[in-house]
């Protein structure tokens, strides 16, 4: 009893100062600043994007850029039953970019992907599809970051 609770305990100690830490925690120095963001298309994808890049507004740095473009969301169906209801739907996340940087013009493309089975529950579809679209516009973020900071 008193070896599995040591074990137990050395093991716990053991990860506990193994040094994780995510990755984005330390890293919110960035070198730009985003002068203004004008996105067409989908409104929840749009409204995503320009609420995380909103803390990256009138920062005095180097780096500036104006983006521009337009998001796309699509809900394909993929798979149908023998009565043509639709049973397998892809979801497709798409947005084109223009990001402007002292007179120089980068096009930045990014599409994401995402499969769901259809549910018979009509709500709980709707609040699938939701969750599932926000985390769709997350890795749009990210990508979309990734490439602010790489830009020379």
């Amino acid at each position: 009893m008193i070896r599995n609770l040591f074990l137990t305990l050395l093991i716990f100690l053991t990860l506990l100062s193994c040094g994780y830490s995510s990755i984005y925690s330390k890293n919110t120095k960035t070198n730009f600043s985003i002068t203004s963001i004008d996105l067409k298309g989908d409104n929840e994808i749009n409204n995503h994007i320009i609420r995380k890049l909103s803390k990256y507004k009138n920062i005095n740095d180097e780096k500036k850029y104006s983006i521009n473009g337009v998001s796309i969301y699509n809900k394909i169906p993929v798979a149908k039953d023998k009565t043509g209801k639709a049973t397998k739907y892809e979801l497709v996340a798409s947005i084109n970019l223009q990001i402007i940087n002292n007179k120089k013009s980068t096009n930045l493309s990014v599409t994401e992907t995402f499969k769901i089975d259809n549910d018979d529950d009509n709500f709980e579809q709707f609040k699938y599809e939701k969750k599932v679209k926000n985390n769709l516009s997350k890795l749009l973020l990210e990508e979309l970051m990734l490439n602010l900071i790489k830009i020379e």
